[in-house]
């Protein structure tokens, strides 16, 4: 028998991606599994089999395990099967080398790439995909707005020098890190690596914002997602601590389609934009107040794009050249970071 085609489909991107699956870790973990019927309707052996090549990006998972995320990606093929009228039959690769990314949309071996920011701009730029979804909230799409955190007495970015200080990035690229390069760049006190006393990375927002009210360091940037909750749930906080700075949203990641003609295009996208009308698939967005997927649209990348047009001119000639380079992560080498974190560019990759 002849392979049929490979399908493209798509997943969600984080509150939005890692979230969502996340989620399907969770629905796995008690059994509420995708039936064996779609809906209750049709028999997904009922439905052609089709190869479906999903590729996540490494630097996606500062918060969740990659091998049970993957594992939870054969899950959600089975909810997009059903929207596709296909016997989805997935094999989900994590990778952290976006050569090898490359290498395999140029050999037509990857049908959905889920990519963080930086990744998506780069490959953009240079006409290997095109975006199709990301997750929403409210009708526009999910974003996180990154805030710095002080104690309530200080008042000033200046004040900080020579301090300790905290990071909570949703992903690799590590936005949260660059914001604050951004922001001394802008006030002329220099770059990040030279400021602060000592700089942690964390891989979860409570490791950032308790030592800084507990007084164990000077500063946390989390998300304001995040610090909101946080508040909620200690009233106290929002007396001790205060917002100096915010930043300006931004993506985390796109969902993306190689730039090649695809005859299931729109069953994908289709699919993709119908996983809410699906019993796992709703409750996989509901648990974590994730709207539907919605069609991604190019201004949707706009804030994110002026975000790291503005940290590269921030960058040394030396450090533009480099920028360009699969390997490129913002995070310099003196700071201490989570097991199997990247650092610098001239770091481990």
């Amino acid at each position: 028998m002849m392979e049929s085609p490979p399908i493209r489909s798509i997943v969600p991107a984080r509150r939005g991606l890692i979230a969502v699956l996340a989620g399907l870790l969770a629905l796995m973990a008690f059994a509420v599994r995708v039936p064996a019927q779609c809906n209750g309707q049709t028999s997904l052996a009922a439905y052609p089999p089709s190869r479906l090549n999903i590729v996540l990006s490494d630097r996606l998972f500062v918060v969740a395990n990659r091998s049970d995320v993957a594992a939870s990606m054969k899950v959600w093929s089975e909810i997009a099967g059903c929207a596709m009228k296909v016997n989805a039959q997935s094999k989900v690769d994590v990778l952290a080398s976006q050569s090898e990314m490359r290498k395999r949309i140029l050999e037509k071996n990857v049908d959905v790439l889920v990519l963080d920011n930086v990744e998506f701009l780069k490959f953009l730029a240079a006409g290997l995909v095109e975006g199709v979804a990301v997750v929403s909230r409210n009708g526009r799409p999910q974003t996180a707005s990154y805030v710095l955190l002080t104690a309530e007495e200080t008042g000033s970015l200046a004040q900080l020098r020579g301090k300790n200080a905290i990071f909570f990035p949703h992903t690799e690229s590590a936005v949260p890190v660059a914001w604050i390069d951004i922001l001394l760049a802008k006030n002329h006190m220099g770059r990040i690596e030279n400021f602060f006393a000592s700089s942690r990375v964390v891989n979860r927002s409570a490791d950032c914002i308790l030592p800084l009210f507990f007084a164990k360091v000077d500063a946390c940037v989390t998300d304001a997602n995040s610090w909101e909750l946080a508040k909620e749930m200690n009233p106290q906080m929002g007396k001790k601590l205060k917002i100096l700075a915010q930043s300006n949203p931004v993506l985390d990641s796109v969902t993306a389609l190689p730039k090649t003609p695809n005859p299931y295009r729109q069953k994908i996208v289709d699919g993709l934009l119908t996983m809410h009308t699906y019993a796992a698939g709703s409750q996989i967005l509901s648990v974590f107040k994730s709207g539907p997927m919605i069609a991604y649209r190019p201004e949707y990348i706009d804030s994110t794009r002026a975000f790291w047009d503005e940290y590269v001119q921030i960058l040394t000639p030396a450090e533009k050249a480099a920028w360009g380079d699969p390997g490129w992560n913002v995070i310099p080498k003196s700071f201490r970071l989570p097991p199997g974190m990247q650092t610098g560019p001239e770091g481990p990759h």
